[in-house]
């Protein structure tokens, strides 16, 4: 693994919104990321099933690393 993506893993690592979710990173390579995260039960909502915004939370974590794994800042931003 170069530099930049070592980096990488290692501010995800560090992220305190994704310790805070329990992400971890399995894997990165260039443009593409793993990442996992176990349901807890305080992250599922009143049907009892994983809330949408946990599983966007985790689809955003996976797009940071990709998105950003070949060197160059980048966002997903829109107005």
């Amino acid at each position: 693994m170069d530099e930049t993506l070592k980096a990488l893993a290692k501010s995800f690592d560090e992220e305190p919104f994704a310790k805070k979710m329990g992400m971890h990173l399995m894997e990165i390579d260039y443009g593409k990321a793993l990442i996992k995260m176990e349901n807890k039960h305080e992250m599922n909502n009143i049907f009892g099933v994983t809330h949408g915004g946990v599983i966007f939370s985790l689809i955003d974590g996976a797009f940071e690393m990709a998105a950003n794994s070949h060197g160059t800042i980048a966002v997903a931003l829109g107005r």
